[in-house]
């Protein structure tokens, strides 16, 4: 037996869009992309949805229009350390300097107390992961925000779908910045997501997504932009998968609520809360385990893959290298968790083959 951590499906209708794309031809930025952009629309029930070459750019874009609007200079952008490495590349490529925070230990969410701690001056951005469709107390960070003249601009990138109370994540905020990338919950291989319901700021996303023009009937481009957009390809897979998007998300709840139950006796497995009265959708499955890396080893061994670690914290990669120290709750779970196999194509058996598995490592008969 060998079981994927996550795969991507694709159906029928996919290909029956995508070929009418290829039939009509028109395969750069054209009609679909912008049926997606209204079908996201109606179903976020948000202003503007603008669709960009990846997740990261979606980050990159709702960053840098900001910054031109606001005339931002020498400025500090809030981000989680326990997040994709992609967060903080996004702020560096938009010309601005992260300030790393910690995580709470029992959701994984930004730390509310040790954003007050990092604030300066020179603070302008609050940038939250709201982590595999959990979320963060949203009333006490806007409360924070406008206190000190703060935006808000959400990591979703694995949260679509998911509800804070009566808001879909990405919509709480300034800008909501999405994933299409394959292990997400609607995926095209690659592509991204920016909502808003702000119209200068939509506007001047479009502009800097597109040379600096806002569309094609304009010649001369009154700003520098760059060429950030999706193509119409990309696009009629994303609208396929659209169209079961209720279906997706229910599996993706039923999948969550199997392994808490077949787990539930395991003491030495921890699930992060998930609200699922509030709306949470759990993109993947990333428990907090004792000997994790053993438990990784025996799980590899007897055909399931894993993620381990999920993610690395922030301050592990590259050139944001400090010491484990500062980020104790982000360096535990990294340390501590690991990623089990779930998605459109894992079936139920399969999940209690793992967790049989799981249980015969902590000796549960």
């Amino acid at each position: 037996m060998k079981i994927s951590w996550y795969s991507p499906k694709f159906g029928a209708r996919e290909k029956e869009l995508v070929n009418k794309v290829l039939d009509e031809a028109y395969v750069n930025e054209g009609p679909m992309c912008k049926e997606v952009e209204k079908k996201i629309s109606e179903f976020l029930k948000v202003k503007h949805v603008i669709l960009t070459t990846s997740g990261t750019a979606a980050l990159f874009l709702a960053l840098k229009a900001d910054q031109v609007i606001r005339n931002l200079k020498d400025y500090e952008v809030i981000v989680p350390d326990f997040t994709c490495v992609a967060s903080a590349n996004a702020v560096r490529w938009a010309g601005a300097k992260e300030v790393l925070v910690d995580v709470n230990k029992d959701d994984y969410c930004i730390n509310i107390q040790d954003i007050k701690r990092k604030i300066t001056p020179k603070t302008k951005v609050i940038l939250i992961t709201q982590i595999i469709g959990r979320c963060c107390n949203m009333e006490e960070l806007n409360k924070l925000a406008e206190k000190h003249d703060l935006i808000i601009i959400e990591d979703v990138a694995g949260a679509f779908g998911s509800k804070y109370k009566n808001d879909y994540l990405g919509t709480i905020g300034k800008a909501g910045c999405f994933s299409l990338q394959a292990n997400k919950i609607i995926s095209c291989g690659q592509g991204g997501i920016l909502v808003t319901n702000d119209d200068e700021y939509a506007n001047k996303i479009r502009r800097i997504r597109d040379q600096g023009r806002l569309n094609k009937n304009e010649i001369v481009y009154p700003i520098e932009g760059y060429n950030l957009k999706l193509n119409d390809i990309l696009a009629a897979v994303v609208l396929g998968q659209l169209e079961n998007i209720e279906n997706r998300i229910k599996n993706l709840i039923s999948q969550r609520k199997q392994y808490e139950k077949e787990l539930k006796d395991v003491k030495e497995i921890f699930l992060p809360k998930t609200d699922y009265e509030n709306g949470s959708v759990p993109l993947w499955i990333d428990p907090l385990a004792e000997n994790s890396e053993k438990l990784g080893k025996f799980l590899v061994e007897n055909g399931i893959s894993i993620r381990k670690p999920g993610w690395p914290p922030v301050h592990r990669n590259g050139t944001y290298l400090c010491e484990d120290e500062r980020f104790p709750n982000s360096t535990y779970i990294s340390d501590n968790s690991l990623w089990v196999p779930n998605g459109p194509t894992t079936k139920p058996e399969e999940i209690s083959y793992i967790c049989n598995k799981i249980r015969e490592f902590y000796g549960y008969s």
